[in-house]
């Protein structure tokens, strides 16, 4: 009886152990971090020129709520493309658990992404974007922040189209990414 305790046990035991053998994505990125197939950044918020006076108050609000940006690309060439099948699935896999709630799908012919996010509806901690083009590679990216408010970030977006926000230094910064 004993045995069949202690072997029991095990089995929960290395059950649970296996069932969460999947990395975070937080693992993900730093495992690939220095990977020579994917280039890495992190971006402060700081980098986007953002005149204060011609934001709003919820505007504001969203500007402050985000902290920093990690991006992690694969870019395919001539050499690479199964090991790019393999990250694209890897990253899938990952967004697939259940704590990564769905904000939207992007389907356009040969780009496809979804945008999820962690925390709750009031007070979102990390925003996902993942976006992959089988010809030029993926692109994934978190939004690091701190009670985040969906209904804020939509404002903040609409500042930066009406030119209140200027996020030409993100764009140094990811230029050449999939040139």
């Amino acid at each position: 009886m004993k045995k069949q305790v202690i072997l029991l046990i095990i089995t929960v035991f290395v059950a649970v152990s296996c069932s969460n053998n999947k990395p975070s994505l937080q693992e993900y990125f730093v495992n690939n971090n220095d990977n020579p197939n994917f280039i890495s950044l992190d971006i402060p918020s700081s980098i986007l020129d953002v005149s204060k006076s011609s934001l709003s108050q919820q505007q504001k609000e969203a500007y402050e709520s985000v902290k920093k940006l990690n991006v992690l690309a694969f870019k395919i060439n001539g050499e690479n493309k199964a090991e790019y099948e393999v990250e694209k699935n890897t990253v899938k896999e990952i967004l697939k658990n259940e704590k990564y709630e769905d904000l939207m799908v992007i389907n356009s012919g040969k780009h496809k992404g979804v945008v999820k996010y962690l925390g709750d509806d009031d007070a979102i901690d990390e925003v996902i974007v993942f976006g992959s083009d089988d010809e030029n590679g993926f692109a994934l990216i978190r939004i690091l922040g701190n009670k985040m408010k969906p209904e804020n970030m939509m404002t903040l977006v609409e500042a930066a189209q009406n030119g209140a926000v200027d996020a030409s230094g993100i764009g140094k910064q990811l230029k050449g990414l999939f040139d």
